[in-house]
This record gives structure tokens, sequence and C-alpha cells, in this order.
């Protein structure tokens, strides 16, 4: 079964010659402000023991929005993200969009000169990489100066767990 995914919505008013387009990036990041307005304390996000609220997702996500956004990021730009299946994945995910940024997910087991690669050719404006582990060094696999905790200037403070630069 194929299935193709448009960017971008058509829906018809009776009383208009033209289409309404909504821009599906716009329509995401909605549906969990909705979600967290509707169920604040809901679960949104199950990981082990650890549990988020849609109210604590919608902050969180609000907070990387916030940060890109006071970086430079304008609507439209692109921003890499490689993480794992984790929680912060979810939250970055949602910031992204929330910023009005095209989200360039990469393969957490990408190497080095794969990752540099792809955010050359995706022209990424920034970068958000999981520090990872030792079976999984996804930060490390960073092009140097856009590594966890670099200083770009266009990162989050060292110290976090997740990093953009």
């Amino acid at each position: 079964m194929t299935v193709i995914l448009r960017p971008t919505t058509y829906r018809r008013r009776a009383d208009l010659e033209e289409p309404i387009v909504h821009s599906s990036s716009r329509l995401v990041p909605r549906l969990l402000t909705d979600s967290a307005d509707r169920h604040p304390e809901r679960t949104a996000i199950v990981h082990g023991e650890d549990q988020l609220s849609y109210a604590e997702l919608e902050a969180a996500s609000n907070q990387v929005a916030n940060l890109l956004v006071s970086r430079g990021i304008l609507r439209g730009d692109k921003v890499a993200l490689s993480c794992p299946n984790l929680p912060s994945f979810t939250i970055i995910y949602f910031g992204i969009l929330k910023a009005g940024a095209t989200v360039v997910p990469l393969n957490v087991l990408l190497k080095a000169r794969e990752v540099a690669y792809h955010l050359t050719d995706s022209e990424a404006k920034a970068y958000f990489a999981s520090e990872g582990s030792a079976e999984l060094p996804i930060g490390r696999a960073a092009p140097p100066g856009r590594r966890p905790g670099g200083s770009t200037g266009r990162g989050l403070p060292r110290g976090r767990r997740d990093a953009a630069v």
C-alpha cells in the first residue's frame, strides 16, 4: 500500500471561490497545543517509569521553540535532529515545528562524514544531537564545531543532554 502525504491540505468553503490552504507544519504543533489545553494532566509520553503530561510536553516544546527563535531560526529554516526514540525526540520535534522550521531527521547510526553531508546538503541552520551513550555515540558523530555543548553560539547551555548548534 502506498500512502502519499502532501505538505498542504485544501478545503473548499461554499462562500469562497478559492480553496483555503492549511500548511501541515502549522497543524501538527496545534494538535499538541489543543491536547494540552483540553487534557493538561493526561499522559502524553511514557518512557519506562517516566511519564510526561500534555502540559509538560507543551511547555518543554515551547522552550525549544523559543530557543530556536532566540537564536535566529526563521520560518522555513531547516533544523536537523539526531536523537534515539526518547521523550527528548518528541519535545525537540514539536519545538522545531512550533518555531516554524522544518525538521530534518537524521538516523542516529550515521557516521560523522554522513552527518556532515546531510547537514550541508539540507542547509540546516541548527542541529540537535543527543549525547548518546557508549553503545550509541551520536553526539561524537557530529562534525567538529557542531558537537553537543559546542561553542558556536547556537546551542543549548553546556551540560544539557541534548544540544543544538
